[in-house]
This record gives structure tokens, sequence and C-alpha cells, in this order.
């Protein structure tokens, strides 16, 4: 229903239309035009718009204009810089494809065509995380009023996408290390990674004062995300409650250890200018080593060589070297052991201690031997 036509004090013509009821109240909408000709065009538009489900507040907000307004009011001040470090990244790879499309003219069909690139791109887990996000921010848009109607209604996940199988390092993959020629950052890093299984953030954190030489062992308290301002980067608690721990230095890393940290103080990891290094940067760092450990090795090496793998491969030693799986928890910072567990899933049937079974069975039958008690047939 449209009131009448009015002519306001600055000269243009207005009309307000009833868009809906909230707590048994009416929703107005105001429609302005310069002239009754531009009010009248105006309101047909904005009929048309609103028959299909759509009705802006601001009629030429994109999509990206939109999610950012949905994580300044849905998500900062209410989540960790980490997760918004997350949304951002899932953010841009959305708006990559859908970001200048206008709200007004968003349908099923763009989703759609994000979702069939992101399949032939091989990343159907991302674009199920990405979805979420749509589905989040176009029903915080319903709910503000920016839209009518929720266009992911009936939208689904894409089935069977499975994460890439987690492993550990390869003997061959662990001796690369070894042999390339690193520099004393690298090699400090590398090791510190391979036989703490901590996160990268975790290990950029680190402190020189972190590290106890008398008790051989290495306190876990804070992390790095990524932010603009570097004095912001340090976030002065661990990832998980339980990411704060303390963490053995084997005898194969503590010469490294020493050798890296004569003569420091402060930041173990220091940038150019000796602050933390950021994680924007640590990746130009991190593909050095790639290429360093790619010089010396006589195949291709593996895309899944990340930071993380060398985590998987200190869970797979505290498995191999029989630590129980609670202490391994402790050990990996974990909260919920079910994490622990799904850790142990790049684990086959080579790593099976058959021995250790065959001795358990007989010792099980020699105490038992004499009790056991011969089935009767009927």
């Amino acid at each position: 229903m449209a009131e009448k036509k009015k002519k306001r004090k600055d000269g243009r013509y207005s009309k307000q239309v009833t868009i809906g009821l909230r707590n048994g109240k009416p929703i107005r909408k105001t429609i302005y035009g310069k002239t009754q000709k531009e009010l009248d065009k105006n309101y047909r538009d904005f009929m048309s718009l609103k028959d299909k489900g759509i009705i802006l507040q601001e009629i030429n907000m994109t999509f990206r204009e939109l999610s950012e307004l949905w994580l300044t009011n849905e998500k900062i001040g209410s989540v960790t810089d980490q997760s918004i470090t997350v949304t951002r990244s899932e953010l841009r790879t959305i708006n990559s494809f859908i970001g200048d499309i206008k709200v007004k003219d968003l349908k099923q069909s763009h989703i759609e065509s994000f979702r069939s690139s992101m399949i032939k791109s091989g990343k159907p887990i991302r674009y199920n995380t990405c979805l979420g996000r749509i589905r989040a921010i176009v029903r915080y848009a319903v709910y503000k009023e920016i839209l009518a109607v929720d266009i992911t209604a009936g939208m689904k996940d894409i089935k069977n996408a499975r994460r890439t199988k987690k492993r550990a390092l390869t003997s061959s993959e662990r001796q690369l290390i070894d042999n390339a020629e690193l520099n004393d950052f690298e090699r400090c890093f590398i090791n510190l990674l391979l036989y703490t299984g901590m996160r990268k953030c975790e290990a950029l954190a680190l402190n020189v004062s972190d590290i106890d030489f008398k008790k051989r062992r290495i306190e876990v308290s804070k992390t790095l995300v990524t932010s603009k301002k570097t004095s912001c980067c340090l976030q002065e608690y661990t990832k998980t409650t339980a990411g704060k721990r303390y963490i053995p230095i084997p005898s194969l890393l503590l010469p490294v250890l020493l050798e890296y940290t004569t003569g420091q103080s402060g930041i173990l990891f220091k940038s150019k200018t000796g602050s933390y290094i950021g994680l924007g940067s640590f990746n130009g760092r991190w593909n050095k080593i790639l290429q360093k450990l790619q010089a010396v090795s006589k195949t291709p090496l593996p895309s899944d060589i990340t930071a993380h793998i060398f985590r998987h491969t200190y869970a797979s030693d505290l498995y191999k070297a029989g630590v129980d799986i609670k202490q391994a928890q402790y050990l990996l910072g974990h909260d919920d052991i079910k994490t622990t567990l799904d850790t142990y899933t790049h684990f086959g049937y080579t790593d099976v201690k058959v021995d250790k079974l065959e001795s358990y069975y007989n010792a099980v039958k020699m105490q038992s031997n004499e009790k056991i008690v011969a089935f009767k047939h009927a």
C-alpha cells in the first residue's frame, strides 16, 4: 500500500510504501524523486524489485560491500583476530567471483557458477566453507531488511567432499632437510617444527626466554595472527585453551637451538626490522625453504609439504615412540582428544606393531590357559 505523494522542503517528491510488519507494526520504505515523473518511475522500479523478493536500502550495494558490512557488524569484536583473518580469506575467495555483483542482481545461478568453478579447481571443501559464509551474509541481509528473502534457501553443500589425506614426511623427505643448504633461520625453524610439532604461528611467536635449556623444554603461551599493524600481530594466548603447554627439547633439536640462540635475546625469529615476522612475509621465507629442499631432491616436491605437515610428522613420531594418546594430546595442544585421534588417520598397516600384538596375545593365552573351558557343541 502506497501513501500519497509529498513534496519535501528540499524540492524532492517522496512516497512511503509499507513493505511488511514487525511485532504487529508496519515497516515502511520511503521512495524519492526529483520530479513526480521520476518518483513514479522509482516507485515502479522498487515495486518490481519487491515482487522479486528484493528490498534494498542501498540500491547499488555490491555483495562485496554487503560482506564487509556483515563482517564489521557481526564478527569484528566478537571473535578472535585469528578467526577474522580466516574469515577475510574466505571472503576474498567469494568476492573474487561474486563481489562486484549488485545485491539486487544476485541470483542462485551466480552462486552455482561459483560452485562449478570451485569444483573444477579441485576445491570442494573450500566451496562448502564459503557457501556457509554466503548463507550467513544473506540471512544477515534479510534480518536487516536489505533483502526480503534468502536466495540461498535450498542450496546444498557438495557431498563427498574429502579433505586432503593427512600424512607425515617420508624418510627421504626428512633427509632433504639435512642435505639442503639452509641458512640459520631456515634450519632452526624447520627443525623446531619437526621436533616439537608446534603450529607455525606458535613458533613465530616464541621469545628466546621461552626456551629453558636447563630443563630442556619450550614454553608455548602465545601465537601470531595476521594484522596490518605489527604491534597487533602478537596474541597473548594460544589458538586453543590447551595450546598453552611445555614441549620437551629432543637431543636432535638441542644443538640447533643452542647455536641459533647464541648471543640472541628477545624475539626468537626476528624480521629485518627486529619485530615479529608477519605471516605475509613468512610465506616468502617458506617458499625459499621449499626451493632449497627442491634443489637437493631428485623428484618434484609434493604440493602438500607445508609447515603443517611437520605437525603431522611429530604426531606420527609420538605414536611410533609409544607415547600415550593423552600425553600426545597435551604435547600437540589439542582441546579435544578427538582432534588428536583424527591426526592419526594417516597411519597404515606398516605402522601397526604386529610383534607387540602377538606378544600381548601370547601373554593373555598363558595367563588364561588353565582356565579355558572347551565349547560344548549341541
